[in-house]
């Protein structure tokens, strides 16, 4: 399936960073001046699906889109393998399920937490963020994209429900369907949460992080509701095509500035224009002071970006 062909019913288009910043202030500034609370994503490659690093690397082996079991069976093996290691066990104790995935994400082990931000500018910084190959510009000629999430009713550190997932030494998703404490299997792969990890390390404090964390995208079924519609009131994605686009089960709505947001925790998207990204990272970095060594305050980001156009092949 063509990516862009999932987006591009609901995306809005920026030219510029005075369109973007309008938005931002404009819209869900006086959105979350009402109460909402959106966690927001930018990503360099507008073609781009929305995948965590787990999921496509499950796909890739496999050769096709997996299922919630596929990827829960490889989570599964991955914590067994941190507890073989010793690596469940931090400076203060035994770390929790979600903070052993916490910091595999932050070392680049592949898990199915997706990064986001609680700042839309810094959001916006990554949709357009300088990106290097082999010591040559990468995707700055490519469309970026920003995603804005409404996670009003979906933080996992302030819901009774799902509070005790950050000290939960098994995964709550994973709990027998018999148990008194079982996650609906339903519910887990048709909502998305998100949680605000403890100051793990730097970089989750500088990016003002928290992750998305859900089930692969499931279906209602027979007679359900149209969930992943191809536009406004069309018919709607099959259950695999929703797959090859997202890894978790965000529900896409037109975004409309005349109009409030939409109920039950909708998701948009804005597409920013390959022409507008120097501009935007210019007056991000000049007047918020967002680069690259603000935003990867150590050790692991200085090896990535301190002397990107050096060759690290021949």
């Amino acid at each position: 399936m063509n990516i862009d062909a999932f987006w591009k019913p609901w995306e809005m288009e920026i030219s510029s960073s005075e369109e973007a910043l309008t938005l931002i202030h404009d819209v869900f500034d006086g959105w979350s001046k009402k109460g909402a609370r959106f966690a927001w994503r930018g990503q360099v490659n507008a073609s781009w699906a929305l995948h965590s690093s787990l999921y496509r690397r499950v796909m890739w082996t496999n050769g096709a889109v997996p299922d919630e079991a596929e990827l829960a069976k490889v989570e599964d093996e991955i914590l067994t393998e941190v507890h073989r290691w010793g690596l469940h066990i931090g400076d203060h104790g035994r770390l929790s399920v979600l903070s052993q995935l916490a910091v595999l994400q932050h070392y680049g082990a592949p898990t199915r937490l997706i990064d986001v931000t609680f700042n839309p500018l810094i959001g916006l910084w990554f949709a357009v963020e300088a990106q290097w190959s082999n010591g040559a510009p990468k995707d700055d000629d490519k469309d970026g994209r920003l995603f804005a999430i409404d996670v009003s009713t979906r933080l996992i550190n302030e819901d009774r429900n799902s509070r005790s997932w950050e000290d939960d030494n098994a995964r709550p998703w994973a709990h027998s369907e018999s148990g008194s404490d079982a996650l609906d299997s339903r519910d887990w792969t048709t909502t998305v949460r998100v949680w605000r990890p403890a100051r793990l390390d730097h970089r989750i404090a500088a990016q003002n992080g928290a992750f998305l964390v859900a089930g692969v995208p499931g279906s209602s079924g027979t007679g359900g509701p149209v969930q992943w519609p191809k536009m406004p009131g069309g018919d709607a994605w099959k259950i695999e095509e929703v797959r090859e686009a997202l890894s978790v089960p965000l529900r896409f709505h037109k975004l409309d500035k005349t109009q409030g947001r939409e109920p039950n925790n909708p998701a948009y998207t804005i597409r920013i224009k390959a022409s507008a990204k120097s501009a935007i990272r210019k007056h991000l970095q000049d007047l918020y002071g967002y680069r690259h060594s603000t935003l990867y305050p150590d050790y692991s980001g200085f090896a990535l970006y301190g002397r990107p156009t050096l060759k690290s092949l021949p």
